[in-house]
């Protein structure tokens, strides 16, 4: 089983496996990837809050948007879905700037 801290490194495996450099998914999708226990659900949802307010160094990805969606089960449902796009590289230190 994942802990909390495990959570950035299957996300960059999540997003790798599907050769995007941007996608939307959910929480529900992640567990089931992953086949995480439901009581991963809050701390998955956390750590994507916490790439949408602010960089995670260690992260290389980063929640552009989230959105409210109504999924259709016997009882009507607000889940969020989480726009996941990768950092851009740092940018490397030209030569001039090198040599100094």
């Amino acid at each position: 089983m994942a802990r909390n801290r495990e959570i950035p490194d299957l996300l960059e495996q999540y997003m790798e496996k599907f050769g995007e450099t941007e996608q939307w998914i959910t929480v529900q999708e992640f567990r089931t990837y992953f086949q995480l226990d439901e009581m991963y659900a809050p701390a998955i949802s956390g750590f994507l809050r916490r790439i949408y307010h602010g960089p995670f160094f260690s992260c290389h990805y980063r929640v552009e948007r989230m959105e409210k969606i109504v999924v259709k089960t016997p009882q009507r449902r607000f889940i969020k879905r989480y726009l996941v796009k990768k950092r851009p590289d740092p940018r490397g230190k030209s030569t001039r700037e090198h040599n100094k």
